[in-house]
């Protein structure tokens, strides 16, 4: 099953830049397109789709994801900050660290009993990468994790002020 769901991704990481690069060609479109960030995506899920499914699995993907997060924004750098920036690199945080405490469950720890936090890895892994695929599509703040982060930001920044005495 678990390589049909990856299948699955690799598809949808697939059709969302084919449709990138179709958005591309249309100049107006350019400056906030997520083509470079699904290239790069597509580059990092295609090059670990061949690792062998085993326990140590998990700390090569753990580390791809951290990986595409940098290379995501180097590509980035010079370029407009586009909201799938954003998603994409809170979906490939959240993949990391699953990955990562998944190894530690498995490998470190040596725990091979199911538990609730193997269902949350599964689930969470799978709408992480579906939530990327859909935001690589439609480039929108749909969850307003963005919004939440400009008040967390003015919120965070209102109480440094407070603190110094600016108010």
């Amino acid at each position: 099953m678990g390589k049909l769901i990856a299948a699955f991704i690799n598809w949808g990481f697939m059709m969302a830049l084919l449709f990138n690069l179709v958005s591309y060609s249309e100049s107006v479109k350019r400056a906030n397109s997520p083509l470079w960030i699904c290239v790069i995506i597509n580059l990092s899920y295609f090059s670990t789709s061949f690792i062998e499914r085993s326990s140590f699995q998990y700390l090569p993907w753990a580390l791809a994801d951290f990986v595409t997060i940098g290379a995501l924004y180097l590509v980035q750098k010079n370029r407009n900050r586009i909201i799938a920036l954003y998603y994409c690199t809170f979906g490939l945080a959240i993949n990391g660290l699953l990955h990562l405490s998944l190894y530690i469950d498995l490998y470190i720890r040596g725990n091979y009993e199911p538990w609730w936090f193997w269902s949350l890895y599964s689930v969470g892994i799978n709408l992480n990468d579906a939530l990327m695929i859909i935001v690589l599509v439609v480039n929108r703040d749909f969850l307003g994790l963005c919004r939440f982060g400009c008040w967390l930001k003015a919120f965070v920044g209102r109480d440094n002020k407070l603190d110094k005495g600016l108010y």
